[in-house]
């Protein structure tokens, strides 16, 4: 078993990868879309009204091109992933930046290293959704529902797949 797949269990990043792709390409089909999501074993919720037969057509296209190798769209610039990794880059920095025992160098260290946590934190938040948090490797994933609820009053859209 990889240390990945002790955190992030193969399914949870399988439909991580495919959540990202259908946002990728629901974004070319409705320029303005607002959402977010989160992905689960079961599948994934997108967080925002979306259209069900516009989401269905970037699905079933994600889906088909994540298969045909397109690994790429596992990988998305807004992933919280790359959040994450940012907002821990950036603490580490200034948590050395504040180990000087001199005023002005503690304040310039951590400045100078919150600014490098800043600027490295996207390409290693994507290193971390390619390695980590995504699998694009989605042979025999199939989608099984794709339905709209309300919950706490907001507009929820859940899409639940299985692995054959």
């Amino acid at each position: 078993m990889k240390s990945s797949e002790i955190l992030f269990g193969r399914r949870i990043r399988q439909n991580h990868a495919l959540e990202h792709a259908t946002i990728t390409i629901l974004s070319g089909i409705v320029p303005d879309l607002r959402v977010s999501a989160r992905s689960s074993s079961t599948g994934f919720i997108i967080f925002g009204d979306v259209d069900l037969g516009l989401l269905r057509r970037a699905l079933d296209e994600a889906l088909s091109r994540l298969k045909a190798g397109e690994a790429e769209l596992a990988i998305h610039p807004n992933c919280g992933t790359n959040l994450a990794v940012g907002m821990s880059l950036v603490t580490a920095g200034t948590m050395l930046g504040m180990v000087s025992n001199h005023t002005r160098t503690r304040l310039v260290s951590a400045a100078a290293s919150s600014v490098a946590g800043l600027m490295a934190a996207r390409p290693l938040g994507e290193f971390v959704q390619k390695h980590v948090t995504t699998l694009p490797d989605l042979e025999g994933v199939y989608v099984t529902d794709v339905f709209r609820r309300k919950l706490f009053g907001f507009t929820v859209v859940e899409v639940r797949t299985v692995q054959e």
